[in-house]
């Protein structure tokens, strides 16, 4: 841990970027930052309580290194945006992507599919197909299989939107850097966990054979699909408690 703050955010494993609001673009894995689970996409709301919603990343950057606290509690919120991108006719998105962790918008046309869903030139791609993704090469792998199908992407827009076609705003939430608690996502899976932990541990082929169907869900967005086997799946009255986690 550093002993001052005059490094911070860096020497703490996180960067920040936007001239106001400031977000953040990295996390570095097992840093400080990350302990006490600062992702990328979040947007920077306070700093030790005090209001910092509108700053650019100087700005927070500047209050940040003069607190007393080392390091200074920092209130977030996420701001990651889904965006569903049907593909044109050729099965390609109509974008280029360049840069690691955080991976830049490089090109895109508005006409193009990706453009249309409202996707643009400087935005930061966070997530493919709900998989975080920190390495252009992985983020590239990952597009390239979709084509052909639709792209599920975690974007953040640093810039302002006039119109979005098909994005949402991510569980909202506040985090003290110092360790407070966030009911996000990963928050949620954990329970979900649990839930397949505490009624599938005793029937290892069962829980297998979830995984399996959810992760072609996760592939294909079937919902009717996952609705009509899910039932075969979890047979017993307890197991189907599980659905409505689903």
């Amino acid at each position: 841990m550093p002993s001052s703050n005059q490094g911070w955010p860096e020497d703490f494993g996180f960067r920040l970027g936007g001239s106001g609001p400031s977000y953040i673009l990295s996390v570095e894995e097992g840093s400080s930052a990350h302990l006490a689970g600062l992702t990328p996409g979040d947007q920077v709301l306070e700093i030790e309580g005090q209001n910092v919603s509108t700053l650019g990343a100087q700005g927070v950057t500047a209050i940040a290194q003069t607190q007393k606290n080392i390091p200074p509690s920092i209130g977030v919120v996420s701001r990651i945006q889904q965006m569903d991108i049907i593909p044109g006719p050729d099965g390609r998105f109509g974008f280029t992507i360049v840069g690691d962790c955080p991976l830049l918008v490089e090109d895109c046309s508005p006409c193009s599919p990706a453009g249309r869903s409202g996707l643009r030139a400087g935005d930061y791609v966070m997530e493919v197909n709900g998989i975080p993704v920190k390495q252009h090469e992985m983020a590239a792998t990952l597009i390239k299989a979709s084509q052909g199908r639709p792209l599920r992407l975690g974007v953040l827009c640093l810039g302002p939107r006039q119109k979005r076609s098909s994005s949402s705003a991510l569980e909202d939430g506040i985090l003290g850097a110092g360790g407070g608690p966030k009911m996000d996502r990963k928050h949620k899976a954990l329970e979900f966990n649990r839930r397949i932990e505490q009624i599938l541990g005793d029937a290892p082929e069962v829980k297998e054979r979830l995984f399996s169907v959810l992760k072609q869900y996760a592939a294909e967005k079937k919902v009717d699909w996952l609705a009509s086997v899910l039932p075969d799946v979890l047979t017993t009255g307890e197991q189907r408690q599980l659905i409505s986690n689903i």
